[in-house]
């Protein structure tokens, strides 16, 4: 015999899958809620330029070895000390760099915003110390503009006289005509001895008067910050042979002569920056202080047919030897005296 239908009991079944079916789609809403609050700066953040993105040369902080990159590039007698990279929201950015220069007598910060793919500085303490004769030379390669240089040296050379022999002076000297990398090594062995070359300014197109374009060279040493170390594979190191000046394959370690190692040194940098192209659209066309993407493409152009060779260099020295070569003035069109330190025993 057949039981009576229990509607009754049917009623409470709808119920509990209705209950289970309103707890689940509660619990998928709390979830999809989560996402999206935990997702959703960073889908809004990949959008834009972040600063604080890895790179092939570093696992973070990839603006901060760009902007290093860049800097020695362009700039000679300052390095990156110190750093600090805030997020204030969505594409936004605060970054602190503070630099001191190679005499380490002053410190130089600026302060800069990213804003949506976009750098501002907002403030700058110090203005940067950079040669006007790397940017004179750079733009006209003849030696009208500096008919007055003799003069010049001669003057300079009763003011060197006269600074106590333990000054320590960083200068920038300016060549009669443009030499290899082998030519500079040859005369820093006969005229600086006892000094160093700091920055080699490279002849990286041809002389122009386009002030878009900025002068550009390298350091001789790596001064900055790493703000991560990192094991470059090989395929690397062969792409960009001592891009950092201390990484390279051992094949190319045998394979370069020092001036082939420094050639390599800086048109890898370019390479590398050539792919940076987020960094290298932070700022417009105007008033770039990021060398530009022409720039690098016809700078690569130019050593790539005419070799890498230089115009001009800073220099470290002393007042013997920075006194010797304004004597002499071999091979020298013109020097400037940037800084003057007097050397402490116990600094």
């Amino acid at each position: 015999m057949k039981e009576p239908f229990d509607f009754q009991k049917v009623q409470q079944q709808v119920k509990k899958q209705q209950m289970r079916r309103n707890i689940w789609l509660v619990c998928m809403a709390a979830l999809m809620s989560l996402m999206i609050i935990w997702g959703a700066p960073k889908l809004i953040d990949s959008f834009f330029y972040n600063p604080k993105s890895e790179s092939q040369l570093t696992s973070l902080d990839s603006y901060i070895v760009n902007r290093q990159i860049n800097n020695e590039l362009t700039t000679q007698n300052q390095f990156l000390s110190r750093y600090e990279i805030k997020a204030q929201g969505y594409g936004n950015y605060t970054i602190t760099e503070i630099y001191r220069n190679l005499a380490q007598t002053q410190t130089n910060t600026k302060t800069y915003e990213v804003k949506q793919n976009q750098i501002q500085e907002n403030q700058l303490s110090l203005p940067e110390v950079t040669d006007y004769l790397f940017d004179q030379r750079f733009h006209d390669a003849s030696s009208d503009m500096f008919t007055d240089s003799a003069l010049y040296k001669d003057l300079l050379l009763e003011k060197v006289k006269g600074l106590p022999k333990s000054t320590e002076i960083i200068a920038t000297v300016i060549f009669d005509e443009d030499m290899t990398l082998d030519d500079l090594a040859e005369w820093q062995t006969y005229h600086l001895s006892e000094g160093e070359v700091l920055w080699t300014a490279v002849r990286s197109t041809v002389p122009t008067s386009d002030q878009d374009y900025q002068p550009l060279g390298f350091a001789n040493a790596y001064v900055g910050v790493l703000p991560s170390q990192e094991d470059f594979d090989q395929a690397f190191l062969e792409k960009y042979p001592f891009l950092t000046h201390f990484h390279s394959t051992d094949a190319q370690q045998v394979a370069y002569s020092e001036s082939a190692q420094q050639a390599a040194h800086f048109t890898s940098m370019l390479q590398y920056l050539q792919t940076q192209t987020d960094f290298l659209a932070l700022e417009p066309e105007y008033g770039r202080k990021i060398v530009s993407s022409d720039q690098i493409n016809d700078t690569l152009d130019y050593v790539g047919n005419n070799g890498v060779t230089t115009y001009g260099v800073s220099i470290r020295t002393n007042v013997d030897e920075l006194t010797a070569l304004l004597k002499t003035g071999e091979d020298v069109l013109a020097v400037r005296v940037v800084e003057t330190t007097l050397f402490h025993l116990f600094q």
